[in-house]
């Protein structure tokens, strides 16, 4: 059994990557950490609770997390993922977040349990800034780090030089890949190698409740902008190597993350042997056969 912590500003690409975490075979999912980004982190706390119940999920904990950045405030994407996050209306939560404090959890959890916790990071980083800033180390006992962020060898999504995750949070980012702490980076060059063509989107059908609502999702996304002909993947690569890493090749590489200017959030490779595995080739096929497995995804 894998256990995961899933640390997330959800939207509707962390909304499915966390049905996915749901549904996958001998993962436990310890908790999720919620913080600002693709919606405020009210509505994201929301979200999450919500997404949970709807599932039958409410034994998974939720985590206050940060809403504002290292320094500033976050950017949000709700011109992606519409002004709820998660373009399906769920009945508002009755569970409440957990006591504890996003940080708090994340350090007794990777102490208590060092190189057992597997780490997937699809927001913006500063809750991990955050615990590094206060418990030194941390990162370093995860089992393993998956992070989805970033951009090495082509244009931002957000700016002309940023993805929009180390956009939004470009001291966190920074910090995080200075730890020098060994992680996957799923970046921005990656997600663009994957798409969901809206017919093949309206030719799916789920047998259980997780992929249901992930096909929900997915085909209110559609439905929102009748011009849209295909869905980028980003946060559901992420989980998916974090379970089934033949899912991506890789090349080692340092990173380094602009903090400012207006080249803030920019990523740049500055060798060629680092503690980063980026991401470099997605296998989409064993990707969506993956998704399918788990979701139950048939075609119709």
């Amino acid at each position: 059994m894998r256990r995961i912590i899933i640390d997330t500003d959800p939207g509707v690409d962390d909304a499915i990557a966390i049905l996915m975490a749901l549904s996958a075979p001998s993962v436990e999912v310890v908790g999720l950490t919620v913080v600002g980004g693709n919606v405020p982190h009210a509505r994201g706390l929301c979200n999450a609770l919500a997404l949970l119940d709807f599932v039958g999920r409410s034994d998974v904990p939720v985590f206050r997390g940060s809403n504002r950045p290292l320094v500033g405030r976050f950017a949000n994407a709700q011109h992606f993922h519409g002004t709820s996050g998660i373009t399906r209306r769920l009945p508002e939560p009755t569970s409440q977040p957990a006591p504890q404090r996003a940080v708090d959890f994340l350090a007794g959890q990777l102490t208590n349990h060092p190189g057992q916790i597997t780490l997937v990071a699809i927001g913006p980083l500063t809750n991990l800034a955050r615990l590094e800033r206060r418990h030194p180390g941390s990162l370093s006992r995860a089992a393993s780090l998956v992070v989805m962020g970033g951009v090495v060898d082509s244009p931002g999504n957000i700016t002309p030089h940023a993805e929009f995750n180390f956009y939004c949070d470009p001291l966190a980012a920074q910090e995080v890949l200075a730890t020098g702490v060994p992680l996957t980076l799923v970046d921005l060059d990656a997600c663009r190698q994957v798409t969901l063509s809206r017919d093949r989107a309206f030719n799916l059908k789920a047998n259980n409740r997780f992929g249901k609502l992930a096909l929900e999702i997915i085909q209110n996304w559609f439905k929102a902008d009748e011009g849209r002909e295909s869905m980028l993947f980003y946060d559901q690569i992420a989980m998916a190597a974090a379970f089934c890493p033949e899912v991506i090749t890789t090349r080692q590489v340092a990173v380094t993350v602009e903090t400012g200017g207006p080249e803030a959030g920019a990523s740049h490779v500055v060798a060629t042997d680092g503690p980063v595995a980026v991401a470099d080739v997605v296998d989409v096929e064993r990707l969506f056969s993956l998704m399918g497995e788990w979701l139950r995804w048939e075609q119709v």
